[in-house]
């Protein structure tokens, strides 16, 4: 029964097809070959898996939020509260694209929205002060990935709904982690800029300095209020998410005068757009792990690389390069989702705690934003640039390497992921 599924998986991507629709193709190849597996359940697990979670209502409305915030003027303010923080430096505006992606990431959670909002902004502003293009794009294609770490992350959602984990304990857990990663990136500008002694910004007089903080103070009590009412209690991650589209629709018009409501709309079906691909990747993905499950396919498989995997750290090393391999083919939500179900008994049962792993698998899901030939963030910086993929993979390679460098000090150095949620009392 397993075989059929994941052959005609296979085979569908294989020639083309969506991930989505060839899980939803082995699904009902296996239901119609097995008397065993009534068509009807198929139907009734997409629609089932999407209606009883409140908790994924979240993800759609984290995405609305960042891209109102992406399109309201606040990934402007941001910039300039970057540059009188980092700007003096050599390179600043190499070091104003790493610290606005952390800002950015703690608002959008998403990797694209932060390339498309910094990116029409940073990259250009970077070439005009005499950055190399090639070096510009490959770093804010990379900074990137710290969104989807840094809370609210879309990704950290779709893991704690996947293996039944607290969503503030994978915001808490994905602080330092995202800390980690904007520094290490910081490590290649700071050779790089000296190298090539790229220019410094003026230092900023008291004045300057006071102005940028009381601009970008509005946009910045965005991730504050996501965090701190979910920290103390006072709502939901899912109705955290809807006050942060509250908040996003109210703000930004009221302090930057954007967005303009003619763009409103727009926004909102940008959103729907987005939203809805990722519902029907889970819709489908509940009929074909129900399949999965019900061959019991993913017992076998973490019998077998128990057996075969003694050492949680030989575990963790191989998932690393399995989800980078992946990566390279699947976004990150469609990794999270088809392997978390088949890893995480695993992991559990050679010892890894289910958030340490969940942050692993997190970022090294994120790196598939930015490698082709599928990464989404690195397609965006191409059309931003104008640059070809031949042309920003060499730049890529240094800041490729420091997120690697911090993902291994994550994965084996669990308590840079779990002292934060042990720390707040989410996890023991």
């Amino acid at each position: 029964m397993a075989e059929v599924l994941l052959i005609v998986f296979v085979l569908c991507i294989l020639i083309g097809m969506p991930i989505s629709i060839s899980m939803a193709m082995g699904a009902l190849a296996t239901a119609f070959l097995f008397p065993a597996i009534n068509p009807i359940i198929i139907p009734t697990r997409f629609v089932g898996l999407l209606s009883d979670s409140y908790l994924l209502l979240s993800a759609p409305l984290f995405i609305l939020a960042g891209n109102i915030a992406a399109r309201g003027g606040v990934a402007r303010v941001l910039i300039d509260f970057a540059t009188v923080l980092v700007g003096r430096f050599r390179g600043g505006l190499a070091y104003v694209n790493v610290l606005d992606s952390m800002f950015f990431g703690g608002i959008s959670g998403s990797a694209v929205a932060d390339v498309s909002a910094l990116g029409t902004f940073l990259v250009p502003q970077m070439v005009r002060k005499g950055y190399d293009k090639d070096f510009a794009t490959a770093l804010t294609i990379s900074t990137a990935v710290v969104a989807p770490i840094i809370p609210p992350s879309i990704i950290a959602v779709i893991y704690a709904w996947m293996a039944d984990e607290s969503v503030a304990a994978m915001f808490a857990a994905g602080v330092i982690p995202g800390l980690l990663v904007g520094l290490g990136m910081a490590v290649p500008v700071f050779v790089i800029a000296r190298k090539r002694n790229y220019p410094k910004e003026k230092p900023p007089t008291a004045r300057q300095f006071w102005t940028a903080l009381r601009n970008a103070l509005p946009a910045l009590l965005i991730p504050a209020i996501i965090m701190g009412g979910i920290i103390f209690g006072l709502f939901t991650p899912t109705e955290a998410a809807a006050v942060a589209v509250v908040y996003a629709l109210a703000v930004p018009p009221i302090f930057y005068r954007e967005p303009a409501l003619r763009e409103i709309p727009r926004i909102f079906a940008d959103s729907a757009r987005l939203s809805g691909v990722i519902g029907l990747i889970i819709g489908f993905v509940g009929a074909f792990g129900w399949v999965l499950t019900y061959s019991k396919f993913p017992f076998i498989v973490a019998t077998a690389i128990a057996a075969l995997t003694p050492a949680w750290w030989v575990f963790i090393l191989l998932v690393i390069v399995l989800y980078v391999f992946l990566g390279t083919f699947l976004t990150p939500s469609e990794i999270i989702l088809v392997s978390v179900p088949v890893l995480l008994p695993v992991a559990q049962a050679v010892g890894i705690h289910p958030i340490h792993f969940g942050m692993v698998c997190v970022v090294a899901s994120a790196i598939g934003h930015i490698t082709p030939p599928v990464g989404l963030c690195l397609f965006v910086g191409m059309a931003i640039s104008g640059l070809s993929m031949e042309k920003l993979m060499k730049p890529l390679l240094p800041f490729l390497l420091a997120i690697v460098v911090a993902l291994l000090l994550i994965a084996f150095i669990p308590e840079l992921v779990l002292f934060l949620p042990r720390l707040l009392g989410f996890t023991s």
